[in-house]
């Protein structure tokens, strides 16, 4: 190999990995690239690095082999927070917001790097034995003949600790700075719902330790098949292989179990409209109070259409869906005059909300036949540099001083995890409400979980990214709350996507003979960025199942994390001692 290309090809693996993850998710839907994305960069980790390198000297390599993958996938598969300028007004603010998520984000690609070449290293029994006789029948060291599964347990371990330290990774990712769960490598597995029902065990992030195990696994059977191949070596165990594939199937046989499971025989039907608007962010802050109003009527004459025609138990309107403030008596009279009319059903909607200190709120609200009966939740998990601004408070409030001019005032916490309560058929039913992106924090949602009925309402606008990816991989990320909880969601967005996800994560109806996704989309094109609505039957359980997951959490992903970390102390203290 040319000693240019001896140089450059770690780098030119290392963005391989990046670009074969960031194809996995929307808008590309390549998910099943997800079990081999790490291959070109654990290349690079494990053999690009020289022999002599100082063991600063490899972490420092390792980290920046990371950092640019991490870099690469995070910048690509956020590329639509660029459209975020059109709200400060400067392209440079979109290209800024991209780079930002990329060089923050990548960091954890790079810590799971520096693991990877060191503590996670591949090092095999036997790797260096040179055959004693060369070709067909060579002979090797006897002793390292007879070690028949040597290579494999070494290949397991490495396969387990490179999971578990992935699998932490994303955990803290979830948490840090209000949390950006966003993306993790089980969420590429979303279409295969039979593989993905152990969620309501491990969670969607313990599914970064499975891709992470099997992807080390078949790699490390790649290069030992290379081997053998090359030194006309017998073929040894591959029971690592066999371990990858035995955890696969169990998924597989436990998903199907989960997904052919008869429908509960005592449930509650709600019958549920969904309005998609489909208002842009120009309209709903425009200055012209004609726009304005003109978004309320047209959210009163696309309701009433239904509500004049058929029964509804349940109409759903999204986040901030009118552009205005519930306590305000104009908002009361336009609903009570306009919308509830005193009438049988109930209506949940998001809408900001101020109190007598004039605090602002985003809240879900639910009423029933006028809007003094309303019930509301106020969102406790604000997006920073959305709904907030960090540090305002400081001394040297950096934040403020670059994103004050465009979010004026913050948006106040929520502080309680109590369900709305809707009634049908003389049953109580719970309203899990999540607002925007929380349905996205998995650790955020399970707390509104009790044992009795319950369904999930997401009320989210994602019109501030336009017509991008952005809608797109949030609802796949929501797709696993409703396996992890085991409670159907409905889900009720803006600009899309708006739909219906039952408890097994599925948008088919199973007992209709329909085969199109119960989502808001053209039928044609499959595009979901249109103005439209959408009925459907949510059945909800009487007697819901209280999950694994939805009782610990993620602390199968905490357990994996804290091992990593451990084994690598441990591993480094060693190294300090000689």
């Amino acid at each position: 190999m040319p000693p240019i290309l001896v140089k450059l090809w770690p780098w030119f693996a290392a963005v391989l990995s990046g670009l074969l993850l960031a194809l996995c998710y929307a808008p590309w839907e390549l998910g099943s690239l997800v079990w081999i994305w790490s291959w070109p960069l654990l290349a690079a980790l494990w053999f690009s690095l020289p022999k002599d390198l100082s063991l600063k000297q490899v972490v420092i390599r390792s980290f920046l082999l990371g950092y640019t993958t991490g870099v690469v996938f995070f910048g690509v598969n956020s590329h639509w927070i660029f459209h975020t300028w059109k709200v400060v007004g400067m392209k440079i603010a979109g290209i800024g917001a991209v780079m930002g998520m990329g060089l923050y984000l990548g960091l954890y690609v790079a810590v799971f790097a520096i693991f990877a070449s060191t503590v996670g290293k591949l090092s095999l029994p036997g790797l260096g034995a040179k055959p004693v006789r060369k070709g067909p029948g060579a002979i090797f060291d006897p002793e390292v003949a007879k070690d028949l599964f040597g290579q494999s347990v070494a290949v397991l371990k490495c396969a387990f600790l490179n999971g578990a330290c992935w699998c932490g990774l994303e955990w803290v990712r979830s948490i840090a700075f209000t949390g950006y769960s966003w993306n993790s490598l089980g969420v590429a597995l979303k279409n295969q719902l039979m593989l993905v029902q152990f969620a309501d065990v491990i969670g969607q992030l313990g599914y970064g330790f499975v891709v992470m195990f099997c992807g080390v696994v078949g790699f490390a059977t790649i290069y030992r098949f290379g081997r053998e191949v090359r030194y006309h070596q017998s073929m040894r165990p591959h029971l690592d292989f066999s371990v990858a594939i035995a955890m696969v199937i169990g998924l597989f046989l436990y998903g199907f179990s989960k997904v052919t499971e008869p429908t509960p025989e005592e449930t509650v039907d709600i019958d549920v409209r969904i309005i998609q608007m489909n208002t842009s962010i120009n309209d709903k802050y425009n200055p012209d109070v004609k726009v304005r109003k003109q978004i309320i009527w047209d959210y009163r004459d696309l309701s009433r259409a239904f509500l004049d025609t058929g029964d509804i138990d349940l109409m759903v309107w999204p986040e901030t869906a009118l552009p205005t403030v519930f306590s305000w008596k104009s908002t009361f009279e336009f609903l009570d005059n306009e919308i509830l009319k005193g009438e049988d059903f109930y209506l949940l909607m998001g809408i900001e909300d101020n109190d007598v200190e004039r605090r602002l709120f985003n809240t879900i609200t639910l009423m029933k036949e006028n809007a003094a009966s309303f019930q509301m939740y106020s969102k406790m998990h604000l997006v920073p540099f959305g709904e907030f601004v960090p540090g305002r408070d400081w001394k040297f409030p950096i934040f403020e001083w670059v994103f004050g001019g465009v979010i004026t005032q913050d948006f106040v916490r929520g502080t309680s995890y109590e369900n709305l309560v809707m009634e049908k058929d003389g049953q109580k039913i719970g309203i899990i409400p999540l607002v925007c992106f929380e349905d996205s924090v998995a650790r955020h949602a399970r707390k509104f979980v009790l044992d009795e009925p319950q369904v999930m309402v997401n009320v989210t606008n994602d019109a501030w990214f336009y017509d991008s990816a952005a809608p797109h991989q949030h609802f796949a990320t929501a797709i696993f709350r409703c396996i992890e909880l085991r409670r159907p969601m409905i889900r009720a967005a803006n600009t899309g996507v708006s739909g219906f996800i039952d408890e097994r994560g599925s948008v088919f109806d199973r007992d209709s003979k329909e085969k199109y996704p119960r989502i808001i989309q053209d039928e044609e094109t499959g595009d979901t960025y249109i103005r439209g609505s959408l009925p459907g039957t949510v059945k909800v359980d009487l007697d819901p199942p209280m999950t694994v997951y939805a009782q610990i959490g993620d602390a199968f992903s905490i357990v994996m994390g804290l091992i990593a970390l451990g084994v690598f102390i441990f591993w480094l203290i060693r190294e300090r001692k000689k």
